[in-house]
């Protein structure tokens, strides 16, 4: 059984191994920017949650 959350998770750490590869040369630093990016995703991804979550959808 998946959650969005888990399924936002999985999305958020393909997207930034991708983006970190394609981005940077330097191992160290497509690991920093892999870090950000996918701590950038999943914070974005809740905070958005929390702000829409008391709309009546």
């Amino acid at each position: 059984m998946t959650s969005h959350f888990l399924a936002m998770v999985v999305f958020a750490l393909f997207v930034s191994i991708v983006f970190a590869t394609l981005m940077r040369d330097d191992p160290r630093e497509q690991l920093r920017l892999g870090l950000r990016l996918f701590g950038g995703l999943v914070g974005g991804g809740v905070l958005a949650g929390w702000l829409l979550y008391p709309l009546p959808f």
